[in-house]
């Protein structure tokens, strides 16, 4: 058998003895303070139960400071390491045997050698060599003490209790080498899947890198985290020079390596698209954005929504693709209101084959000082250990009072109010913040 194999079973049996041997040094002081309460009137004649009882005691202590001497020593050998369940078998089987030479009654110590072998079988992984030739020898002694008290019966019981025993232990342990073969088979698979999406992860934040020009006319700040690894939001700026000419928050529907590639596959075309196609109007450049990319992504089922601005100076256009209304703060009056509030201005979403695509645009002034802020879903749905969403409310709230604070340091702020909110539990969806800020 494999080293590693072997090593695997020491493991789980080594977290098996631990319950058992607490398991035993509760029973063994639960029957110590029954025995001395019922008997004490009489202590001569059952002090043999208190020592058996004793026994169970001492024996899981040893046993207990065995496995973890074990367990500090991964460097032991095998034999070594399989101490503490030897010991602990070895330490069942002989109070089995010392309770059948005390006992007036042959039933009661074949029950308990039956409870230690199925104990032994059920919670330790023991190899059938040792076992099959521990359990014989003590079959050994039970029978020759069994045959002085002339109890046939038991004696064929003891012994039809050993050959089923022995049959499955092999039984057990040829389980066993299965269930660790594909146990290992498993966690070279899930180590593969994480490698790939470690892999992909790096693809998408090289894909999503770009060193961004001093601009002139607008201010950005950028949050975002995925859920885990590979992330489904996707942001873009789209820049002439030293101008800001627009910007894109989009959420592919989904989690993981699937919703990542989409991200990757749609960036391109809403670059080409929305440079291509600057003087049409912004609807009709999400029309021919939604047609391309549902050609390209084929039988994908992965759709997207989102909100694309474009940018001329002083006012902006947008089309809101079944996104959540971004946040405008209006410096002049010191408000933070949503844009869209009542979804007079909501699209359909992108790439989703099964609906006739509609787009309408919206257009607003921002004056010196203005903000608009973006986020995906997992702002707002944003939930803490109870279960309760972050909501708008308290993003308003929270936005309100960034604003008012160094434009650097209010995505800080507003992730810092979430995280007090959530208590940074972790959450089921990705996390995308963009502010922009008219200058």
């Amino acid at each position: 058998m494999p080293k590693d194999l072997k090593k695997g079973i020491i493991a789980k049996n080594l977290h098996r003895l631990a319950q058992l041997e607490q398991i035993l040094f509760t029973f063994g002081i639960i029957m110590c303070i029954v025995t001395t309460i019922r008997y004490h009137s009489n202590p001569k004649e059952h002090i043999f139960d208190f020592i058996y009882y004793t026994g169970y005691i001492l024996s899981s202590i040893l046993v207990l400071l065995v496995a973890i001497q074990s367990t500090h020593h991964p460097e032991w050998p095998i034999w070594r390491r399989n101490q503490p369940t030897y010991l602990a078998i070895f330490f069942l089987l002989l109070l089995s045997v010392s309770l059948l030479f005390y006992s007036t009654t042959p039933l009661s110590s074949y029950t308990v050698y039956v409870n230690v072998c199925i104990i032994a079988i059920v919670m330790l992984a023991v190899e059938p060599l040792f076992f099959i030739i521990l359990l014989s020898t003590f079959t050994i002694v039970i029978c020759f003490a069994l045959y002085s008290v002339g109890s046939v019966t038991m004696i064929l019981n003891t012994c039809l209790t050993t050959v089923i025993m022995s049959i499955l232990s092999l039984f057990k342990w040829n389980s066993l080498i299965k269930e660790f073969t594909l146990e290992k088979v498993r966690n070279s698979h899930i180590e593969t899947i994480e490698k790939e999406i470690e892999l992909a992860a790096f693809v998408q934040e090289s894909f999503s890198k770009r060193k961004m020009p001093d601009l002139i006319n607008y201010d950005i700040s950028y949050y975002s985290k995925a859920m885990a690894g590979v992330s489904g939001d996707m942001y873009d700026f789209y820049t002439q020079g030293t101008l800001l000419k627009g910007v894109g928050i989009f959420d592919v529907s989904g989690h993981g390596i699937s919703s990542g590639l989409v991200t990757m596959l749609v960036r391109n075309i809403f670059q080409q698209e929305f440079h291509q196609n600057y003087n049409k109007p912004l609807s009709e450049v999400m029309e021919i954005i939604d047609k391309r990319i549902k050609n390209e992504k084929s039988n994908i089922e992965n759709y997207l929504t989102g909100i694309l601005l474009r940018i001329n100076e002083n006012q902006i256009e947008i089309v809101n693709a079944g996104h959540p209304s971004p946040i405008l703060y209006r410096k002049a009056n010191n408000e933070c209101l949503f844009f869209d509030s009542e979804r007079k201005y909501s699209s359909s979403v992108v790439g989703l084959n099964s609906i006739e695509p509609f787009f309408q645009e919206a257009k607003f002034e921002m004056e010196f000082g203005d903000e608009i802020i973006l986020f995906t879903d997992g702002v707002k749905e944003a939930m803490n250990s109870e279960h309760d969403e972050y909501g708008n409310t308290r993003l308003l709230t929270s936005v309100k009072n960034a604003v008012q604070k160094p434009f650097e340091n209010q995505i800080h702020l507003m992730l810092s109010d979430m995280g007090m909110f959530t208590e940074n539990a972790s959450q089921s969806d990705d996390i995308t913040i963009v502010i922009i800020r008219k200058v």
